[in-house]
């Protein structure tokens, strides 16, 4: 019988377990057990589709069994209906907060009995489709995610006097995360971005991907920072105008031999300026975000002399729980990092390392970890 269903009879009467196994085994594959520790080992060597379950069994009973299979194995898919002449409400309620599926009160009619394993049997095969069914979703995302993480660069340019690190930890699924760098008008400026899509999953990686062959497409056909994310404004307002998704994204232009920075925050995070002997500086948002509401596009210009610094990041470094239960802010992030910045290698490590310090251990992250560091060490100040 290869596509039936294999049910284990639990029960410590012999006549009652061949009464039940005389029933059932024409249309099903039949094991027996007479106590729990029998039950739990037949269990664990043939898992079966269905349990039929006495409770009151001398020695492990049919609840600590239950509890066992539930709670020890972490098995919430085999359908398990308990037998019991016990029928109150109190057993039944036990009973079901343990994980059991359903109840049959003894003496049973045999109609019934039948009936309730048919219901089993249907919950059992909709249960393995719904299993199948998301394990190659699950390997469709995990395809996406290997996918998308050869889009990212695999190789800092080379720029004499140029520091970049990069850090990027997917939450697990396909990110919605993007960064990149390369080199732009033959190699005059450095074109960078940081951009944040809503969301997780397929839909997320499909609209980072269109964020990136935007930006990829200026380092072949220069096109200015400005008109780049006018061009990208309107390929996300025809993909997703009339959706909830959005993007935010930081892009800069970083300009060494001018010293410039030309950047365009668009709803995302503020990047943080570090220039030599003075404060820290945030560049806030200078438009809103992006697919969502179509709005002119605003750059900015700022010094970019030598010895300075910009650190780019997304909003995974922060809204987290600290061991103590206080939730890590912006603020807290920014007052962490920027005591981080420096002339140093390794900073966006050193970054990690103090917001694990922050938080009393190993960050809860919830969300993709995104960052960028971008010094000008041509010399120092």
């Amino acid at each position: 019988m290869p596509d039936s269903s294999s049910i284990l009879i639990v029960d410590d009467s012999r006549s009652v377990r061949n009464a039940l196994a005389s029933l059932l085994r024409k249309s099903h594959a039949i094991e027996q057990a007479e106590n729990g520790e029998q039950a739990l080992a037949s269990y664990a060597r043939n898992r079966p589709d269905i349990i039929l379950l006495d409770l009151n069994m001398p020695g492990m009973n049919g609840l600590e069994v239950l509890r066992t299979i539930r709670e020890g194995f972490g098995d919430d898919e085999t359908y398990i209906l308990i037998l019991t002449a016990d029928d109150s409400s109190g057993t039944k309620t036990r009973g079901l907060s343990l994980g059991a599926n359903d109840f049959l009160s003894k003496p049973f009619d045999i109609a019934e009995l039948r009936a309730r394993v048919g219901v089993a049997e249907r919950q059992r095969k909709l249960t393995r489709q719904l299993v199948d069914y998301a394990r190659r979703i699950q390997n469709e995302i995990d395809l996406v995610a290997s996918l998308q993480s050869k889009l990212l660069p695999t190789a800092t340019p080379y720029l004499q006097g140029i520091h970049i690190e990069s850090l990027y930890e997917p939450s697990g699924e396909a990110s919605g995360d993007y960064y990149d760098f390369f080199p732009v008008q033959e190699g005059r400026k450095i074109r960078t971005v940081v951009a944040d899509v809503s969301g997780h999953g397929a839909r997320a990686a499909f609209i980072m991907s269109i964020v990136r062959t935007v930006f990829r497409i200026t380092q072949s056909r220069y096109m200015p920072l400005d008109e780049t994310v006018a061009l990208l404004e309107n390929h996300l307002m025809d993909a997703i105008g009339d959706e909830e998704d959005f993007v935010t994204v930081f892009t800069a232009d970083v300009d060494f031999t001018d010293e410039r920075l030309d950047y365009i925050n668009a709803g995302h995070c503020p990047g943080i300026l570090r220039q030599p002997s003075q404060e820290p500086q945030l560049l806030t948002g200078s438009m809103p975000l992006l697919g969502f509401l179509k709005a002119p596009v605003k750059m900015r210009s700022i010094p970019f002399t030598k010895g300075s610094g910009l650190l780019l990041f997304t909003d995974g470094f922060y809204d987290w729980k600290k061991q103590d239960g206080t939730l890590f802010s912006l603020e807290d992030f920014i007052a962490a990092a920027t005591g981080c910045l420096g002339r140093d290698e390794h900073v966006l490590k050193k970054i990690t390392t103090t917001l694990e310090e922050a938080g009393g251990g190993m960050p809860a992250y919830r969300d993709d970890l995104t960052a960028l560091w971008i010094f000008n060490e041509t010399t120092a100040s």
